[in-house]
């Protein structure tokens, strides 16, 4: 693993010496991605939801596993990801979740920020709100599908012990942890945006001839939200367009599953089952989208 990280970064090294001109117009663009069709979505709802965790004490002590679990849910999916992971990985830090139920949970709640699929993906690329809406709605069936079969089968919550102390200023430590969690985000989409701009360019030169859902998919591959800015530019119009769109959103890109690895990492939280439930989104939610 170490090996291949240092070929991959010796070979960016190289990109970047030799395609200065297309790296400085990758991170310019990774700015513009974050500082617009980010940014205004994200930063209320971190807000909100980081003021929600440290002044609802009601809200850590419940030993009712289905009111506890489906209100990390509502929690994660206010925020979007990774701002659901980083609900999570708070939880798990005061001990209201253990690492089992965190790994469960970082899984099944993950999904794009309300305003993100409805405002950016749906009014700008699908130029149809309600197209937004639907997608989300299906991301939501099926990732509330898995909770309730995880809520049934999972063992009773045992009285948490664990008493939060009230917090002197909510309001000044959320606008603080939302700093934090838009530094990530913003450094992580202009890294990713410059390398996939790299990747691409050279994708080009070597496959002159290749075709436009293939260039899509490479610069997906890495930036989520440059790749569907890309294919609402390159396949405009056509019917291919919500499902490519549906794949992306189900992958989400490098950079998303980076910030997440970073913060679960952080916590002390296995990964396996949340890669897992990667591969089922992209198999299940695409197909929905397309034929419902």
């Amino acid at each position: 693993m170490h090996r291949l990280i240092t070929i991959g970064s010796w070979a960016l090294i190289i990109l970047l010496f030799l395609q200065p001109g297309i790296a400085h117009k990758g991170a310019v663009e990774g700015m513009r991605i974050f500082t617009t069709a980010l940014l205004p979505y994200l930063l209320p709802y971190l807000v909100i939801t980081q003021l929600f965790i440290r002044s609802q004490n009601s809200f850590l002590n419940t030993t009712n596993k289905f009111k506890m679990y489906f209100n990390v849910y509502v929690l994660s999916a206010i925020g979007g990801f990774p701002s659901g992971a980083a609900v999570i990985t708070s939880l798990k830090d005061m001990g209201t979740l253990n690492k089992r139920n965190a790994s469960w949970l970082l899984a099944i709640c993950h999904a794009p920020s309300p305003m993100f699929v409805i405002g950016f993906v749906g009014i700008e690329i699908f130029h149809a709100e309600i197209a937004g809406i639907k997608l989300l709605l299906i991301i939501h069936a099926v990732n509330l599908i898995f909770l309730l079969v995880f809520i049934i089968l999972s063992p009773a919550i045992q009285e948490n012990m664990h008493v939060q102390k009230a917090s002197d200023s909510p309001f000044q430590e959320s606008i603080k942890e939302t700093y934090q969690i838009l530094l990530l985000i913003g450094t992580t989409v202009i890294f990713f945006t410059t390398v996939s701009f790299i990747v691409f360019e050279s994708v080009k030169e070597i496959l002159p001839n290749i075709s436009p859902i293939l260039l899509v998919f490479v610069a997906s591959l890495f930036e989520m939200t440059g790749g569907i800015s890309l294919a609402g530019e390159m396949l405009s119009g056509s019917t291919f367009l919500p499902f490519v769109v549906a794949i992306i959103i189900a992958f989400s890109g490098i950079s998303i599953h980076m910030q997440i690895i970073v913060l679960a990492q952080k916590s002390n939280i296995p990964i396996r089952k949340y890669i897992l439930f990667r591969i089922l989104h992209i198999l299940i939610i695409p197909i929905l989208f397309f034929w419902l």
